[in-house]
């Protein structure tokens, strides 16, 4: 009697888990075409897409280099980097047409605020209602503390936007002007939407190399880089703040306010005290200063250069290579595994967590779900990162091909960080590789936000309540 007491119990028990997993197996059948990750998807590769149908036209390209018009991979190896701000060219910007220029400066644009359009398109039309899911989506995306308030946010991040931009370009204008440039009025609209959207295109053949001693235009290139770096939700804070004093900052805010001069001074210092190459060296104080500053700031996503990255020492390389991994900040133009992020890791790493998997910080408490996040996020973009090294190296194989392992390791985080710095192989990449690249890049601007997003429907795994495993750590 008793065994069929326990058989008939265990039946029961497969059948419920039996049931539950069905269920869940259909909830994520049902939510997979409508989910979030396929509206963020279809938006970004729209825009790749149309931008490599506008950059494939002849209007769109000079006809310099010899070329009558630009390969299709070349058009669209540019909308991707364009779309997904990262900066890495195939083709010099500068042999563009107007036109063709002009398409790159829309498709920065739209992509370095692909979210916000995003939110806007479910916020702001008529006759388009958001979900529940989608305002999920937009909280984890801005730190949004009130979603009631999520049109007003939204206006702002885009006010703020246009006016952040309109006074670099009006500084980069003048300074263009001074320096006597072909047409200052749009390189100095284009380089300040570039730099704000942390994009790192620009219309000067060897870069911003020219302009290395030039004050001006690294102040004005480096407050836009790390404003639009910093994300909207602390500029958003911090106007607050200013108006309403007695109101106190964000956590979020207090912790950005901290890690991002600490990773700019840590680079900063790094490349003065580390780096012995003549790319430093031989320049005069000042400019030497300045050259480190700006090295360290454009480093985190921004992708802008006014020393050669393949001249670096190697020690200089490696540290260019975490500070392009660690990117900007949450909810910005910028991308990267984000200073929070990597903030919360180093934290760990160095403290560690208490009893209850928590972070004391600042008198708060940091939970152990933001923790595991933030130490799944990291490893996904490993994962990601080690899949990108690994088929470039097989498609450029160092020994085979003109290419050492340090230069597609310094690319790919580079495309997967949206950064855009390059030792200067990535116009000689065969197809596949360039088509790698692409991928990545794709992946490191919406890939790495797409696995924030997390489905509503994932409550019948929180009914099993399974036991307790040991596992032996160390």
């Amino acid at each position: 009697m008793s065994i069929n007491i326990v058989s008939s119990s265990t039946r029961v028990a497969c059948r419920i888990q039996f049931g539950l997993f069905w269920q869940q197996f259909m909830v994520r059948k049902q939510h997979r075409w409508s989910s979030e990750r396929l509206i963020l998807y279809s938006y970004f590769i729209g825009l790749i897409l149309s931008g490599t149908v506008a950059l494939s036209l002849p209007l769109s390209w000079g006809g310099s280099d010899g070329l009558p018009r630009v390969a299709l991979i070349d058009a669209f190896f540019t909308a991707v980097s364009a779309v997904c701000v990262t900066g890495l060219i195939t083709i010099d910007t500068a042999l563009w047409s107007r036109a063709g220029q002009g398409i790159i400066l829309l498709l920065i644009q739209a992509g370095g605020l692909g979210i916000v359009t995003f939110g806007m398109l479910y916020l702001v039309l008529p006759r388009v209602r958001i979900s529940l899911k989608s305002t999920k989506l937009l909280r984890e995306s801005f730190v949004v503390e009130q979603m009631p308030q999520a049109r007003h946010m939204i206006g702002s991040i885009l006010s703020t936007t246009l006016i952040v931009e309109g006074l670099g370009a009006a500084f980069l204008i003048f300074a263009f002007r001074r320096a006597e440039t072909e047409a200052p009025v749009f390189e100095g609209i284009f380089h300040a939407v570039s730099a704000f959207c942390n994009a790192g295109f620009s219309l000067f053949s060897s870069g911003l190399v020219p302009f290395r001693g030039n004050v001006l235009v690294n102040i004005v290139l480096m407050i836009l880089i790390i404003v639009g770096g910093i994300g909207f939700m602390v500029i958003r804070d911090l106007s607050r703040k200013f108006r309403e004093p007695r109101k106190p900052l964000m956590f979020h805010t207090r912790i950005m306010l901290i890690a991002v001069p600490l990773f700019i001074i840590f680079g900063w210092i790094g490349y003065l005290a580390l780096d012995d190459t003549e790319v430093f060296t031989n320049l005069p104080a000042g400019e030497r200063y300045m050259a480190a500053l700006f090295q360290s700031i454009t480093t985190r996503t921004a992708g802008f250069n006014t020393v050669d990255q393949s001249s670096l020492s190697a020690t200089s390389r490696w540290m260019t290579l975490v500070l392009m991994l660690v990117g900007g900040g949450s909810g910005s133009t910028a991308g990267g595994i984000k200073v929070s992020t990597a903030f919360i890791l180093f934290i760990v790493l160095f403290r560690g967590v208490n009893e209850r998997g928590d972070i004391r910080l600042l008198r708060r408490r940091i939970p152990s779900e933001d923790v595991s996040r933030a130490a799944m996020f990291f490893l996904k973009a490993v994962a990601l990162l080690f899949i990108s090294i690994l088929l470039l190296g097989i498609l450029e194989r160092p020994g085979y091909t003109e290419f050492t392992t340090s230069q597609i390791i310094f690319e790919c985080v580079s495309a997967l960080g949206t950064v855009g710095l390059s030792m200067g192989i990535t116009g000689a990449l065969s197809i596949g590789g360039k088509i790698v690249i692409a991928l990545t890049m794709f992946a490191g601007r919406v890939g790495l936000f797409s696995l924030v997003i997390r489905y509503a429907g994932d409550r019948a795994e929180t009914l099993i309540e399974y036991p307790k495993g040991e596992v032996l750590i160390g």
